[in-house]
């Protein structure tokens, strides 16, 4: 098995369960077309409860750390890797826009009942383990495939074969008219 497998299977595994989460989402609320700055406010304070601003620092240095482990060379340029991640989804380029996105989908009132929600101790539990969750949610999907990803392999090269032989006819009917014209 080479690395365009694992590559497959990790982009079908994602897929999989991107569409469990926008399913999940499309029966879990409906959103919202306006945002108030009142929702906002809350959304904030939800994302400072959630410690959004840590996470986001460490995907800054885990991101930093997996470009270096891929390639050391890069180790000189540490600090303008990292510059580049905190530019662009560093805790302080993004949280507006958390905020607003979180705001767009639930009411000012929900925002401060998740909140609450979250200073619990089953809140802090679910924000601990919520990570580790989908992770292993993601292990349970291409554990369950990689047993069966020839079997998709087959069914994705059926599809491209009968593209091959569309394309074909169509070149042989273009060489035809071609023919038949002189």
């Amino acid at each position: 098995m080479g690395k365009r497998f694992f590559i497959l299977l990790s982009i079908i595994a994602f897929l999989f369960t991107s569409n469990i989460y926008a399913e999940a989402n499309k029966t879990a609320t409906k959103q919202k077309k306006e945002v108030s700055k009142e929702a906002i406010e809350a959304a904030k304070k939800l994302l400072q409860e959630m410690n959004l601003e840590q996470v986001y620092k460490n995907a800054v240095n885990n991101s930093t750390a997996n470009l270096i482990r891929a390639n050391p060379k890069f180790k000189k340029i540490e600090s303008k890797i990292k510059a580049f991640y905190e530019k662009y989804i560093g805790w302080n380029s993004i949280k507006e826009e958390l905020a607003k996105l979180y705001a767009k989908f639930y009411t000012p009132q929900e925002l401060k009942d998740i909140t609450e929600f979250y200073k619990t101790k089953t809140g802090k539990k679910v924000l601990a383990t919520m990570g580790r969750l989908s992770y292993e949610g993601q292990m349970i999907t291409r554990k369950r495939l990689t047993p069966h990803i020839d079997e998709l392999k087959k069914i994705l090269d059926e599809v491209n074969e009968e593209e091959k032989k569309e394309a074909s006819k169509k070149e042989e009917k273009k060489e035809t008219k071609k023919e038949d014209k002189k």
